[in-house]
């Protein structure tokens, strides 16, 4: 069986060798907060904000005093404020492209952009909030799918607030490795869209292939590793399904 792996801890890691790119939606001020550095940003192959993610970006560059200078910015430009237009403007090195079409959220078109310019791109850390507006949060999860069907050679890592969220895809066995200081020990596998038949390995409480993984019967939320010493975690889907994991920030 085809196994995929994945180490979304070792992005934040100084000694990471994966390739990735880096893009800042709207109100992802704590994500940045948490664990974005500039060594982070700096190795990054590409850098995107979606629009009103540059006031963010922008804001958080002047908290930390350091510059944080994205490659480009995208979107229709109806949440950017004049002045944080002005400021990236006036750098020569920072693109502005305009996205107007109404078809697609400004994140599936900011990686539309990404993809154009670094189509052999194999990671990307998506810094954003998936708090407040119950919809604003839905839409972000919906855009992951998609994606996940425009570009399956692209994972995708949305770094929120509290947790790290990617899909893990349907048969394969996908090895989720969680040995890092940043292990935040909570984990979930939720069946979103569709209902999945789930094998486990290395969870407190593993789910057996019996039972369906649905909205109607069963999801596992709050979940833990089977012990402080398990070195990752095994799942076999039937169908592709959200996995969540928590981390434990870092703010020095």
């Amino acid at each position: 069986m085809l196994r995929q792996d994945y180490n979304p801890y070792s992005f934040f890691e100084s000694n990471t060798s994966l390739n990735y790119g880096i893009m800042i939606l709207n109100y992802s001020l704590d994500s940045l907060r948490n664990l974005l550095k500039k060594d982070i940003w700096n190795k990054a192959l590409i850098r995107g904000c979606v629009d009103g993610g540059s006031n963010i970006l922008k804001i958080y560059s002047n908290e930390i005093n350091e510059n944080f200078l994205p490659d480009y910015i995208s979107g229709d430009f109806d949440s950017i404020t004049q002045q944080t237009y002005e400021y990236y403007k006036s750098i020569s090195t920072i693109n502005f492209i305009s996205t107007q079409n109404q078809n697609a959220t400004d994140f599936t078109k900011c990686v539309d952009i990404m993809m154009e310019k670094h189509s052999t791109l194999n990671n990307l850390l998506v810094f954003c909030s998936l708090g407040g507006r119950f919809d604003h949060t839905i839409g972000i999860i919906h855009t992951l799918y998609i994606l996940n069907n425009n570009y399956p050679n692209l994972q995708i890592y949305l770094i929120n607030d509290h947790d790290i969220v990617f899909l893990l895809h349907a048969n394969k066995l996908n090895r989720i490795h969680i040995q890092s200081k940043y292990n935040g020990n909570i984990c979930s596998l939720l069946p979103i869209g569709q209902s999945a038949h789930v094998q486990t390995n290395g969870l407190r409480w593993n789910i057996n292939k019996t039972q369906e993984l649905n909205f109607t019967k069963l999801v596992s939320s709050s979940n833990t590793y089977e012990s402080t010493t398990t070195p990752y975690v095994d799942v076999h889907t039937d169908n592709d399904i959200i996995w969540t994991m928590t981390y434990i920030c870092d703010n020095k």
